[in-house]
């Protein structure tokens, strides 16, 4: 995908096992990144469960309320910063699981100084246009050929 497109993917379910965290929606540019750090510190407690024959790792930042899950986020929010294994593995100690519905989504792919901007067009222009409404939080989704900044927003706009 190109900086700025939009694609409709059905997707799965999936499991994403990483870090969790909650807080302040308004101070989410705090407490997500240490998520983060400590996913990439601790990422060798994974590695039993990592295709080592591969380094194509499909790192994702799911999101949902503290109140309701998967729903956008509110005023609390929850976040998981982790990585995508396979449904039947569960989650070390430290870690914890999130399992995905399968779910139709709008994908757009944006970098960190287009992300407002991408994420505003898509609330105010595709969605509208393309008659749909959000079933759910957005996601982020990263991808190993992905240079810093990258990613992949996925719009949830049908619960499978």
């Amino acid at each position: 995908m190109e900086l700025g497109e939009v694609v409709q993917k059905t997707k799965p379910a999936f499991v994403v096992i990483g870090k969790e965290g909650q807080g302040p929606v308004d101070d989410a540019t705090t407490w997500v990144p240490e998520l983060w750090k400590a996913v990439y510190q601790d990422l060798d407690e994974l590695n039993e469960f990592i295709d080592q024959e591969t380094e194509d790792a499909d790192l994702w930042g799911l999101m949902s309320d503290d109140k309701h899950w998967l729903e956008p986020w509110q005023e609390q929010g929850k976040y998981l910063a982790g990585i995508e294994l396979a449904a039947d593995i569960q989650a070390p100690e430290g870690w914890q699981r999130w399992e995905m519905p399968a779910m139709e989504y709008l994908v757009v792919k944006t970098d960190a100084p287009n992300l407002d901007s991408m994420t505003q067009k898509m609330f105010e222009e595709i969605l509208p246009r393309e008659g749909y409404n959000l079933v759910g939080a957005i996601q982020e989704h990263y991808l190993p050929d992905f240079t810093t900044g990258e990613v992949e927003l996925h719009f949830p706009v049908n619960i499978l």
